[in-house]
């Protein structure tokens, strides 16, 4: 996963105070609080449907590796892990009863370590490989509105979102044609896998429609 290429670093140090063996660390609210999450699943879940949102981490110490790391939430006598990518990742929102319970949340972050938190967010696809243009650009959209939205100095660190990135293995032959009135066009994948739709105010009012060589392994925004 590419997720942190695009992920905005407005987390705050964080010095862990649990041994490698899961200890206590923080409450729930405070990890939504420490990645900025909070403020963005507050928004009503129509408003943020199409945008899948993340946490991410970053140790200090480069010894430690980021897809090392594990969180666990515990409630009652349930406990849930949550897992942390190779790239820092980690997906907070498990269970919607945490945000209103409040659970304990143990780390695996050896004592005194500090680490980077932020966020990410990423582009939710349409199923499938055929699908509307403006279904497509939906989530750029959404997005920039969710961001908008936010008060005080984040409305001002996150950057405006201008389409798609869609991510492929490197090398590999991929395209997306776009079907419009005007006729036929189509965008490869560069040598690195990489195939960039920027938003096109036009398309998404004509009823264009996109299809895919191929899904792809994962997709970011494009930034302004």
């Amino acid at each position: 996963m590419r997720l942190l290429r695009l992920a905005v670093l407005a987390g705050a140090l964080l010095s862990a105070t649990a041994a490698a063996a899961d200890r206590e660390w923080i409450t729930y609210a405070r990890l939504l609080e420490i990645t900025r999450l909070d403020r963005f699943y507050a928004a009503p879940p129509a408003e943020r449907d199409k945008v899948r949102l993340l946490g991410t981490v970053k140790p200090n110490n480069p010894a430690i590796a980021p897809g090392s790391l594990v969180f666990t939430v515990v409630r009652g006598s349930e406990k849930k892990r949550i897992a942390v990518n190779p790239d820092g990742s980690f997906d907070p929102a498990v269970d919607p009863a945490w945000i209103s319970d409040n659970p304990r949340v143990l780390t695996s972050m050896p004592e005194g370590e500090k680490a980077g938190f932020s966020f990410a967010a990423v582009p939710v696809l349409p199923a499938g490989t055929r699908f509307d243009y403006a279904s497509l650009m939906a989530s750029v959209r959404q997005s920039n509105a969710l961001v908008k939205s936010q008060g005080g100095l984040l409305r001002f660190m996150m950057p405006t979102f201008v389409g798609i990135t869609l991510l492929y293995p490197v090398g590999q032959a991929a395209s997306a044609t776009i079907h419009a009135a005007q006729g036929e066009h189509t965008v490869s994948a560069d040598a690195k896998g990489v195939l960039r739709l920027p938003l096109d105010e036009a398309l998404l009012t004509s009823g264009a429609q996109v299809t895919l060589s191929q899904r792809p392994q994962a997709a970011d925004f494009l930034v302004d």
